[in-house]
């Protein structure tokens, strides 16, 4: 049987403005806060590549940053909230990541690199905010210039704390 979308617009909000955050600290501030959106032992994959535990996410998203000054726009539609039990949700979605190496303005057309389904599960923490205990991005349709989180060997990440 099919989950229903939620129809109190109150939950809605709060899940698509903790997922819009995420992806504002991704885009805006390299992520280097974007470990701290999961629970300690979340997952966080895209495709294949899995990076399991807070750890990990943090080690990720650090070297992405090391590669240089990146600039991204992820982009989110079609936010369905579907309620599993009390305080704990999951999110589907569509993410369209638009990506350039360097500063902006850009200038002549980018297609977005990378279009993807979000299947993300949620739970209230113990500070009684929104985390991830699972976001999983499915990548439908990714361009010539590969998203990092696509081309790196998550075994290959230093080893975490």
């Amino acid at each position: 049987m099919q989950m229903e979308d939620t129809d109190d617009p109150a939950l809605w909000y709060a899940l698509y403005r903790f997922v819009a955050n995420y992806w504002r600290e991704v885009d805006r501030n390299g992520g280097e806060q974007a470990h701290e959106y999961y629970l300690p032992n979340a997952l966080f994959a895209v495709g294949q590549n899995r990076f399991a535990g807070r750890d990990k996410i943090r080690v990720f998203y650090q070297q992405r940053r090391n590669r240089g000054f990146t600039t991204t726009r992820h982009t989110l539609a079609n936010l369905q909230v579907l309620p599993i039990d009390a305080g704990r949700v999951r999110v589907i979605g569509v993410l369209s990541l638009y990506r350039a190496d360097g500063r902006p303005p850009f200038h002549g057309a980018r297609a977005p690199m990378l279009v993807a389904d979000i299947d993300a599960e949620c739970a209230l923490a113990e500070d009684g905010r929104w985390a991830f205990r699972s976001h999983v991005l499915h990548p439908l349709f990714v361009g010539s210039d590969i998203p990092y989180s696509l081309a790196i060997d998550p075994d290959q990440l230093p080893n975490t704390r």
